[in-house]
């Protein structure tokens, strides 16, 4: 666990905060060459031949499973049996230190690290930061308003029914941080953006008694939702009917969140669903992995909107970000110090950014490989492709259940019958296609050395919208609140005025 005194920054020292940005960008800029290299693409690209001589020296006699100790932030090298090359070590601890600590921070932690803050106990010029400059409420975070309903035994169930173990995880804590934001805030009522079945707005709405209304563009789910109230607070009639207890049960509101939102209206959306007149009237935002552009247009609508008081978001799927200006509109960047910095960021970055790198990780420490081919797979399928169809380069190919006893025969047919094609039956069984499925372990080695990059290019995405905060003077966290083996997009933004 990292010591949160080690994770606080404040706008006392943002030199610290751009120049990790700033290197981060000439790091990506410099592997652009691997980043931007597709995986699918290894074999039609000779991906292999663009790694260094002495990496590719080196890594043709290392067993996949030794790369593991790569992928993890607390790498600790208890082997000297091999002399790797200094340009990929320096590589490796380079993308350490750039990238942000992805180890779930505990919220009693964050409070014992807050108290040492305020206490002056603490020291702001440690190494290695998580960036923090809001200070909680301690007082009032550490009950977080809970509840009878969330602590009774009988309906534990209830807020657990319907949600799979990952999204429990992110809900519980997504509310705890919530409920603790508001409270400090004073804010009683939210709006869940992109709000799904409603799990995390319940939750918030019974659990800790704040005014939610759930904004849902897809009418189908927000129908959903509200029968999923409805079983909840059947539960909860029939075990507290004696205890006098009142709930305020989320509102719906099925409206699209686009860059043509204005703020104005957005709030008198609101309004209406909460059924509010008067002009007093101040909300928090909350974001659970909104997707590509949703997340920066939350982000502007809280800029601009001044009832806004506080958001929590955590977003997902960079590789759907606008990263041109379309109808005045970008998604990335949105601080003034990158966008005055001529660079891009492609979307094969982007999209290695999104991947979930525990996961893989330890398949590789386990020597897991046979769930790893499918990657040399898709890259022998994608040469067979483009000989016959170069015009489907690239084509999405629907998802395909890789089992450990697959093998390329039965993959590829799966994959040609999904896009209606006939399968060149002779190209399954050639000399090339075997030397090709021969290396699957250096398609492995390339697409581990593209995921140590991973983490930095992450990195700059969320310092930009750090920064796009703290330029216009809104206090602002970054914080790990999740379990990266769990969700890997697992860094809270929080940002409050």
């Amino acid at each position: 666990m990292h010591n949160i005194c080690n994770l606080s920054l404040t706008f006392k020292m943002p030199d610290k905060l751009l120049l990790m940005v700033n290197n981060g960008l000439k790091v990506v800029e410099m592997y652009t060459w691997l980043l931007d290299s597709y995986v699918l693409d290894y074999f039609t690209d000779c991906h292999w031949n663009k790694l260094p001589l002495s990496w590719r020296r080196a890594f043709d006699t290392v067993e996949p499973q030794e790369l593991g100790q790569f992928l993890t932030q607390n790498s600790t090298f208890k082997s000297c049996h091999r002399v790797w090359p200094l340009s990929f070590l320096a590589l490796y601890t380079t993308s350490l230190h750039l990238s942000i600590p992805r180890e779930q921070i505990h919220f009693e932690d964050l409070l014992k690290g807050q108290k040492q803050f305020d206490d002056g106990s603490s020291s702001l010029e440690e190494p290695n930061l998580i960036y923090r400059d809001v200070t909680f409420n301690r007082k009032s975070s550490v009950a977080c308003a809970q509840m009878p309903g969330l602590k009774h035994p009988k309906l534990q169930y209830a807020f657990r029914k319907h949600v799979k173990p990952k999204k429990q995880h992110e809900i519980s804590r997504m509310a705890q941080v919530t409920a603790s934001v508001a409270q400090s805030e004073s804010c009683h009522y939210v709006v869940d953006v992109g709000s799904g079945l409603g799990h995390l707005a319940r939750l918030l709405a019974y659990g800790y008694g704040l005014k939610v209304c759930c904004l849902e563009a897809q009418e189908n789910l927000s129908s959903q939702a509200r029968k999923l109230d409805m079983e909840l607070e059947a539960s909860v009639s029939k075990i507290l009917k004696d205890d006098g207890f009142e709930v305020n049960w989320p509102v719906h509101l099925s409206i699209a969140v686009d860059s043509r939102l204005t703020a104005s209206s957005f709030t008198e959306a609101l309004k209406i669903a909460f059924g509010i007149s008067g002009e007093h009237f101040t909300f928090g935002m909350v974001g659970l992995h909104p997707c590509g552009d949703l997340t920066p247009i939350l982000m502007h609508l809280f800029v601009q909107c001044p009832n806004a008081k506080f958001i929590n978001i955590v977003g997902c799927c960079y590789m759907k970000l606008t990263t041109g200006v379309i109808s005045g509109f970008t998604g990335y960047p949105m601080s003034d110090f990158i966008s005055a910095r001529p660079h891009s960021l492609s979307y094969e970055a982007r999209e290695i950014a999104c991947h979930a790198i525990e996961t893989y990780c330890q398949r590789l420490c386990l020597g897991q490989y046979d769930d790893l081919k499918v990657h040399c797979y898709r890259a022998a399928l994608e040469k067979i492709l483009v000989k016959y169809w170069p015009h489907l380069r690239h084509t999405m190919i629907k998802s395909i259940k890789h089992t450990n006893n697959m093998t390329f025969t039965q993959y590829i047919t799966l994959a040609f019958i999904n896009l209606g094609l006939e399968v060149p039956v002779e190209d399954l069984e050639s000399e090339e296609t075997q030397l090709d499925l021969s290396q699957w372990k250096r398609v492995v080695i390339f697409y581990t050395l593209r995921l140590i990059l991973a983490p930095v290019v992450e990195t700059v995405l969320l310092l930009d919208r750090l920064l796009y905060l703290q330029e216009l003077g809104i206090r602002s966290d970054l914080i790990p609140v999740f379990d990266p083996s769990l969700s890997p997009r697992n860094s809270i933004l929080i940002g409050r005025k």
